[in-house]
């Protein structure tokens, strides 16, 4: 009975075996016809293409992953046993397969219930070089382990430890272990401190996050658990470690790179890396053309730098040194294409990007999606009346909401364009009761802004955080009466070869009817001819242009999004830290004061020695003029009359003097709001 088991374990055993040599053998079969042909040498994976991104006028603006490859010798003996030590402890003994380390990676990740460990050895990530393929799944993972272990086969375990020393990512740019110890320690490879070699090695994990530049304290926690690794793999003495970490690090000083085309280059970086991988974006020898034009943007900056120092020299001094910064988006309207992408005052003081961030309420540069629903749903034109006037509005569970004008100034009876150019906030909550914040959401969802937006009636007010660049996009649909174009950034992708991967086709989608778009745009030309936003015209702009200002509460943000036939462009200006931009006379700054001169600084470069382009009058337009008060037809009682674009079907009553005679004695004309203080935009 013993023998008969004893027998069936051993046939079991050997048909297993054998069912798994000709498993493996199938697998190998059915793979190994797509797998990558390995080189002479393993130099040629060290110098292989880097990635180049160029922009529209065809300047090479950004190589990824160029290497400075050096030999084994070169490299500093404590960083290969400290990459060992953290990567591949049994690098020497394995045949490009750790099973230990993978039934310990896997029992790991299991208890712990998420992936906390991985089990790959240095010859599978090296393997993983050699696909620039879109493929992210099972099968790549099996392709990756077969040329790991045709590596093995074919090259000594020095050559593969010094390949990958060679191309792995340390973060800052740098590839490799030469460019590495240049960029964080100003000194070659051999000559690496333990204490230096421990840090770098702890990188190609998290080159982002443990990076000593931006996390000195996870860099350097990170450094002393590789030296625990270094200690528990044998590689150091437990004395060797405790001298490494009472040694100085000797970190060097970041490079200053104040390029301002970085702003747009690592945007598309990480939306190339998010849809194709970040090893087909650092080693795939792939060119990318983008939309950037590098003459705009340097005057973008340019623009920027100027108004801020003109606008921190009036400024209040402030306890913190927190600079005041600017964010610039311009998108070629007729394509959607992005111009222009600045994320900052100094791209080497800060990397962040404002241009993208959607954490900065917009102020009334939100009102025209509430002032367009209420054409559109209620049949209001530009030339309907509401009255301007201080209102309360009641919240149930809370207090009233009484939102007020500048210095608590109202107009009285006023037209929708004339409101629309002295941005008076009751105007525009009256408008938003009527046809609710939900349905102006809807509004800005066809103008392609995702932010998230408060479903409450301050949505009127621009309080929903949104970005400069959703704001360019969706002021572009206005210039192009209702048509959508979503903006991009990249025109084409070529792979090494050049050989086409990605081109992008733009094709607009008409969202509004043209005709019921013209007359929200003939408005917002007014806010810049004679509205919030007349700086434009007062600093000398002459080509045809309509946007909107925009002024968040305390003065904390401001806004100009403006746009002319061609060019949509959207300027924030405020601090990091949310503080209000107050002038040392002690009024707060404006869209009109503090961002606008940067669009018209920004235009004048964009426009130079351009011929000036009217926008285009649809058909089904006619132009009447109204009195600004009552909007009906004007005579000899009316005191201020104003052209307005209406839809030919619209008919303009005649005015009714008794109408007038009501209206005698109310409140003055010389009103803005919360949002807007044009005198501060000549004298801010």
């Amino acid at each position: 009975m013993i023998r008969r088991l004893g027998e069936r374990i051993i046939f079991i055993f050997y048909t297993l075996t054998l069912l798994g040599l000709l498993g493996g053998a199938g697998i190998y079969f059915v793979f190994s016809r797509d797998l990558p042909q390995l080189p002479d040498s393993l130099e040629n994976i060290n110098l292989s293409l880097p990635t180049e991104i160029y922009s529209a006028d065809g300047e090479r603006i950004k190589v990824r992953g160029q290497r400075y490859p050096v030999s084994l010798e070169d490299i500093s003996p404590n960083f290969l046993k400290a990459i060992m030590a953290v990567e591949d402890s049994n690098f020497y003994e394995h045949s490009g397969l750790d099973h230990l380390a993978l039934v310990r990676a896997l029992y790991t990740n299991v208890s712990q219930r998420q992936i906390r460990q991985g089990g790959s050895t240095i010859t599978q990530q090296l393997s993983k070089n050699l696909f620039f393929s879109f493929e992210r799944n099972w099968v790549r993972k099996i392709k990756e382990l077969l040329v790991a272990l045709q590596l093995e086969a074919t090259f000594s375990k020095e050559q593969i430890l010094e390949a990958y020393c060679n191309q792995i990512y340390f973060g800052s740019g740098a590839y490799g272990i030469e460019e590495a110890a240049q960029v964080y320690f100003h000194k070659r490879a051999k000559k690496l401190t333990l204490l230096q070699a421990a840090l770098l090695a702890g990188l190609p994990n998290s080159p982002n996050n443990a990076n000593p530049f931006n996390n000195y304290e996870r860099s350097t926690r990170r450094a002393e658990y590789v030296l625990e690794r270094m200690v528990k793999e044998q590689f150091l003495s437990q004395e060797k470690k405790e001298e490494a970490l009472d040694s100085l690090l000797e970190l060097a000083s970041p490079k200053e790179n104040d390029d301002p085309n970085l702003y747009f280059v690592n945007f598309v970086i990480d939306r190339l890396e998010q849809n194709y991988g970040k090893e087909f974006v650092r080693f795939g020898g792939i060119k990318v053309f983008t939309t950037l034009d590098t003459r705009l943007q340097r005057s973008a900056q340019k623009a920027a730098r100027s108004h801020l120092k003109t606008l921190e020299r009036k400024i209040k001094p402030r306890n913190v040194n927190i600079p005041l910064q600017a964010a610039l988006v311009a998108i070629e309207n007729q394509s959607g294409a992005v111009r222009v992408m600045l994320g900052g005052g100094s791209y080497s003081h800060s990397q962040f990007n404002r241009a993208i961030s959607d954490n900065r309420p917009s102020g009334s540069s939100f009102k025209p999606f509430v002032y367009l629903t209420a054409m559109e749903k209620l049949g209001y034109t530009p030339a309907t009346t509401l009255r301007d006037e201080p209102i309360l509005v009641d919240i149930p569970g809370t207090e009233p909401w009484e939102p007020k004008n500048f210095s608590d100034e109202y107009a009285g009876d006023i037209i929708l364009k004339k409101a629309m150019m002295r941005s008076a906030n009751s105007v525009s909550v009256k408008l938003i009761q009527e046809v609710t914040p939900r349905r102006v959401i809807k509004t800005a969802r066809l103008f392609g802004i995702t932010s998230q937006l408060g479903n409450h009636l301050s949505l009127a007010l621009g309080t929903s955080g949104v970005s400069p660049l959703e704001l360019a996009s969706a002021y572009s649909m206005i210039a192009n009466l209702g048509v959508y174009n979503k903006p991009y950034f990249i025109q084409r992708i070529e792979d090494f070869e050049g050989n086409p991967i990605y081109e992008n086709f733009y094709h607009g989608i008409q969202r509004f009817p043209q005709k019921s778009i013209y007359p929200l745009l003939d408005m917002m030309r007014g806010v810049v001819d004679g509205g919030t936003g007349n700086i434009v015209r007062r600093m000398g702009f002459k080509h045809p242009a309509a946007g909107k200002t925009g002024t968040t509460n305390n003065s904390k943000d401001a806004w100009f999004n403006g746009f002319t036939k061609d060019f949509s462009v959207s300027v924030w200006v405020g601090y990091d830290d949310n503080e209000p931009m107050i002038v040392r006379s002690g009024r707060g700054l404006t869209g009109g004061g503090a961002a606008a001169p940067i669009w018209v600084l920004f235009m004048k470069k964009v426009l130079q020695g351009k011929n000036r382009v009217k926008f285009p009058v649809p058909e089904g337009i006619k132009f009447e003029k109204v009195d600004a008060r009552s909007g009906t037809l004007p005579d000899e009682q009316s005191v201020e009359t104003m052209n307005v674009a209406l839809k030919e079907e619209v008919i303009i009553p005649p005015r009714v003097l008794e109408l007038e005679k009501t209206q005698l004695g109310q409140a003055s004309v010389n009103s803005t709001t919360t949002s807007e203080l044009v005198d501060v935009v000549s004298n801010p």
